[in-house]
């Protein structure tokens, strides 16, 4: 077999593979947004009654639930929070809400400002609260939590548990997502955690494939014999 054939064959299958590659990352990169659109119309869906046990809390996540109780005040946690509103940083509130049934889970109650914990409206009793359900995900981007020191960066919430001496919680947080104007906390932020870039990486290889492409045309045409007259 020729070197040349050899080249061609060889500069063939480095292409179809980083084409495919290039490929890939845009399936993905179209599955991710297919996923978000899915998050998205599952939280506008009516909301339903929280199951006293969620076994598979992979599977209710981002549902749109309701549940009956009360805030355990005395054990609220101030979560540090990478969100600013008007420029002013602040927490995220999680409070142990004390179902009627008896259970423990944990509700995000939304941002507040250090200047704005004082006067933070605490609902008294039994009350219904409605909220959409969240896994609890360690921040990467924040440090470690101190629960010697009170200090947290995501939601524990079995560490926070065992601090505040409760029940073991749901494995889920609840996400209270409604607002109300001049109210603190102000509403939580629902997380949508997503690949961003896979879209980046297909164009990546896309372009390493049309370049090597070109590469080998100038090659392939540089090397022809020239007509001598």
């Amino acid at each position: 077999m020729k070197k040349k054939t050899i080249h061609t064959i060889v500069i063939g299958l480095i292409f179809l593979s980083v084409t495919a590659l290039g490929t890939q990352q845009e399936i993905q990169m179209k599955a991710e947004i297919a996923r978000v659109v899915q998050i998205k119309t599952l939280m506008t869906k009516p909301s339903v009654p929280m199951p006293e046990k969620i076994n598979f809390p992979s599977t209710f996540e981002y549902r749109r639930v309701t549940l009956a109780g009360q805030f355990l005040h005395d054990h609220k946690f101030l979560i540090h929070s990478k969100r600013t509103l008007g420029g002013v940083s602040g927490y995220h509130m999680l409070v142990p809400f004390q179902r009627a049934s008896g259970g423990i889970v944990m509700v995000n109650r939304g941002w507040i400002s250090n200047t704005e914990i004082p006067k933070a409206y605490h609902p008294k009793g039994t009350i219904m609260i409605e909220g959409i359900v969240q896994l609890p995900r360690e921040n990467s981007s924040m440090p470690p939590n101190d629960p010697s020191k009170n200090i947290w960066y995501w939601a524990d919430v079995n560490a926070m548990a065992t601090a505040g001496k409760l029940k073991t919680p749901s494995p889920v947080v609840i996400i209270i997502s409604s607002k109300t104007s001049g109210v603190y906390p102000s509403s939580g932020v629902v997380e949508i955690k997503i690949r961003s870039d896979y879209g980046v990486r297909a164009v990546f290889w896309y372009v390493l494939a049309l370049s090597l492409l070109i590469g080998f045309l100038i090659r392939h045409q540089s090397q022809k014999p020239k007509l001598s007259f």
